[in-house]
Parts: C-alpha cells; structure tokens; sequence
C-alpha cells in the first residue's frame, strides 16, 4: 500500500515539475517576444520628436499612461491571481448602433492554463449601451478533471464569463492545496523512510 502511494506521490511530483517547467517556458517566451519593444519605440520616437515641445508633452503623457495601465494590470494580476499571456480583440462589424467585437484570452490561473475566446455585441438604444456574449469556447488545461470539465461545459452554455473566472481561481487554489499537500505527505513518508533505515 505504502508503495502504491510513493508511485502516486513521485508521478504527481513529476506532473508538478513538467507544469513549472512549461509555465517558465510560456513566460520566458512572452517576455522576449513583449519585453520592452514598445518602450523602446516609444523612446525612438521621442528622440525623433526633441525639437517640437507640443509633441514631446503628449508623448511625455503617453508614457505615463502606458506605465499606469501596467501597474493597474500587475495589481489585477496580484488581486485575482489571473495573469493574461495574450489578448486579441478584432472588430467584426461596426455600425452606428451595433458593434461586434471577436476576443481571444489566453493566461494562467497558478498552475491551470486557459484559453477563453468569445464575441462581444454591443448595441447602442438610447443612452444606454448593450452587451452580450455569444459564441463562448473555453478550453482550459486539466482536462482530467471531469467535474470541472462539466462546469465548462455549462460555462459556454450559459455564457457566463464571471463565475468562470471566479471558479477558475477557486479551482487554481484547490488544485494548489492539492499540490501542498502531497508535498507534505511526501516529504512524511521520506522522514519515515530514513528513520525506518536508521532503525535497521
């Protein structure tokens, strides 16, 4: 029985380590694809425009903007524990009244990679500004997992992105204690071991 469970704790090990190394591998790639390509254009283009003082102050405002709107994303990243790799908007039909926007969301949530594309229709009645979703496809890794597999599935039904984010990172965190906790176990039966060794 003792090494039925070794053989589960050494395969979940194994899982673990593959997960870091992939989650590694994503961010390494982000950041060198992303890095700082668009400060740099930005301070190219700013060297450009030294002479007018008009053009230098907005692009002065620009960069403010840009670095705000990255702080405010690391701390929605640190509140939620939701980190977005990619995200792809693309107008399909514009109108007066009505807009249809494609979107695609790709990220993590700790260890779980997810994939969320949708369309967004907003009609304009009024003064007031409509939104629905509509034609939800959510893909997330931890397909071994039926139960939430089936919550997916209900998730693209009712197109309800919100309780799928918030269950995302509930599960992430279960999933996580999971993880905890056989580390605990493990590292348990390798106490055990050594003083079973020592004994003998």
């Amino acid at each position: 029985m003792e090494k039925k469970y070794e053989d589960e704790v050494q395969l979940l090990q194994k899982e673990i380590e593959m997960l870091e190394a992939e989650r590694e591998e994503t961010l390494r790639s982000i950041f060198i694809e992303h890095g700082d390509r668009l400060q740099q254009e930005l301070k190219s283009f700013f060297e450009e425009l030294e002479g007018d003082g008009e053009q230098k102050h907005a692009l002065s405002k620009l960069i403010t903007q840009i670095r705000d709107l990255e702080k405010d994303l690391r701390r929605q990243t640190e509140i939620n524990g939701i980190t977005l790799n990619e995200c792809f908007v693309k107008t399909l039909n514009k109108s007066e009244r009505r807009q249809v926007q494609q979107v695609r969301l790709a990220g993590h949530c700790g260890l779980l990679l997810f994939q969320v594309e949708f369309a967004v229709t907003e009609i304009q009645e009024g003064k007031a500004l409509l939104r629905r979703i509509t034609e939800l496809n959510i893909v997330v890794d931890g397909a071994e997992f039926k139960d939430f597999s089936a919550f997916v599935s209900r998730v693209e039904d009712t197109k309800d992105l919100l309780l799928f984010f918030r269950t995302l990172r509930t599960f992430s965190e279960r999933c996580e204690e999971r993880q905890r906790t056989f580390q605990h176990f493990q590292s348990c039966l390798g106490e055990r071991r050594s003083c079973n060794l020592i004994k003998l």
